[in-house]
């Protein structure tokens, strides 16, 4: 396997997200940034996060993994982070983490480059067992990321370098060597894929100009892009296995199993990234998407309006939960809704930022979420 620490959904969010910042410093002022910050208080979290990257977050039940250079883990009932040995053994914290996702199951995977050679492992019983996943069909080429949807996993890979770079999809169902999809000789990275169940039966993943659908892994591709000839930013699938899909100019498209809506306005002229569902009530279940913005942080949307992270009918960041001093003025990459209890993770870009953490959590308890708290 060529080695070449890479992560180009990374650098696309970086780039995205300064983009964004531009455009939001010109004409959004809806933050309350000035009212709220005098009153909130400074939060204290674990070193290992402060002034870094939190690139992917995931649990298996028992233990929240966070991916940096290395994969942390904490127990889900527990508040110690810790570095996660993998491999053989007792394994090893030898290693850079290239991607982490949670496979179901009480199961995650993580690719690593571990003494020269990139390994892709499948990690059961807390992180404790590993096994090795054949390189496959990714042999000889550069590993960007992994996916997990419906079942299997997804390794998204490059080869070439400079303006030669072209990307290509590869699956396992997690236990074979992965093959490859039909999904080759890309000129631009995926940026995530989803899977919209028994609606139509069919894999969706975009790039940032355009977005494929397949059906079944070895299934050929059809180009399932919206109108308009927008630029998107994230996609993700819902409760009801609606695809939502956002674009690097404020706006979300949704597919029905039948076509996609019209555009809908988050938010005029602002770079849209990432996108979660995430329940604001755990029991009965009521859900919002969380929907990144550029390196300002998140909108909340419940299917017909869009409010900024820390305005005053949010679910998750109230300004009591200081907000602006934890999540705001970082891009958010990744987010997490535990498989067992009550809360969610944040992962963030907070390099060079004077607000400190990568990583936060908020509980919900007493009909009401916490707020966001440092890890």
């Amino acid at each position: 396997m060529k080695l070449q620490r890479r992560n180009s959904l990374i650098t696309i969010a970086a780039v995205l997200a300064f983009i964004g910042s531009a455009a939001f410093w010109s004409c959004d002022n809806t933050f309350h940034v000035f009212d709220d910050i005098q009153t909130e208080v400074k939060q204290v979290g674990t070193d290992i996060f402060k002034n870094a990257t939190v690139k992917a977050l995931g649990d298996d039940g028992t233990n929240y993994y966070a991916a940096m250079a290395k994969i942390w883990y904490r127990p889900i009932t527990g508040s110690e982070w810790k570095v996660l040995p993998i491999g053989a053994g007792s394994g090893t914290t030898d290693y850079y983490a290239y991607s982490l996702v949670s496979g179901g199951a009480g199961a995650i995977y993580v690719a690593a480059e571990e003494s020269g050679e990139i390994k892709v492992y499948k990690g059961t019983a807390a992180g404790t067992t590993w096994t090795v996943i054949s390189l496959g069909s990714l042999d000889g080429l550069n590993l960007d990321e992994l996916y997990f949807a419906n079942g299997n996993l997804f390794a998204l890979a490059h080869n070439g370098t400079g303006s030669s770079i072209k990307y290509s999809l590869h699956y396992s169902n997690g236990t074979v060597a992965f093959a490859t999809t039909t999904l080759t000789n890309l000129s631009a990275p995926l940026l995530g894929i989803s899977y919209d169940g028994a609606l139509t039966d069919n894999y969706f993943a975009p790039s940032s100009t355009k977005v494929y659908k397949f059906t079944g892994v070895t299934g050929a591709w059809t180009d399932a892009t919206p109108g308009s000839s927008k630029s998107f930013g994230g996609i993700a699938a819902d409760n009801a296995n609606k695809i939502h899909l956002s674009t690097q100019d404020g706006y979300l498209y949704t597919w029905d199993g039948s076509a996609w809506s019209l555009a809908k306005t988050i938010k005029d002229k602002q770079t849209l990234g990432m996108i979660a569902e995430v329940k604001t009530t755990p029991s009965p279940a009521v859900y919002r998407l969380l929907i990144a913005h550029g390196n300002i942080g998140y909108y909340e949307f419940d299917g017909t309006t869009a409010i900024e992270g820390s305005d005053s009918g949010t679910a998750f960041g109230t300004p009591a939960s200081a907000y602006t001093t934890t999540v705001y003025g970082k891009t958010v990459l990744a987010v997490h809704s535990a498989s067992t209890g009550n809360e969610i993770l944040i992962g963030l870009a907070s390099q060079g930022s004077s607000t400190g953490y990568a990583l936060y959590s908020n509980k919900y308890a007493s009909g009401a979420w916490s707020g966001w708290s440092a890890e």
